[in-house]
């Protein structure tokens, strides 16, 4: 999992039977120390998520298919919370 900015939603007219009617965004990493990173990706929104918003993301299929309750979805990068604040406890 990491964390990432929601960039903008991503609207596909033609797509797999899957998706129709759920929503896409654009999301980049943020790094640890909380600047913008160089990775990209589209994820599967599962909270509503948008513009602007830090969200944790996970990268694996089978988070997918536990969050959206399907086995063996078309997807493997999916928004799973809103990340309200970063705590660390460095030693």
């Amino acid at each position: 999992m990491f964390i990432a900015e929601v960039l903008a939603p991503v609207v596909a007219t033609e797509k797999h039977a899957f998706f129709a009617g759920r929503k896409l965004l654009l999301v980049r990493e943020i790094l640890e120390d909380g600047r913008p990173g160089d990775r990209t990706m589209v994820a599967l929104d599962g909270v509503q998520a948008g513009p602007g918003d830090r969200v944790l993301v996970a990268r694996n299929g089978g988070a997918v298919d536990d969050v959206i309750g399907q086995k063996d979805c078309p997807a493997n990068v999916i928004i799973i919370a809103h990340v309200d604040t970063v705590e660390r406890c460095d030693p």
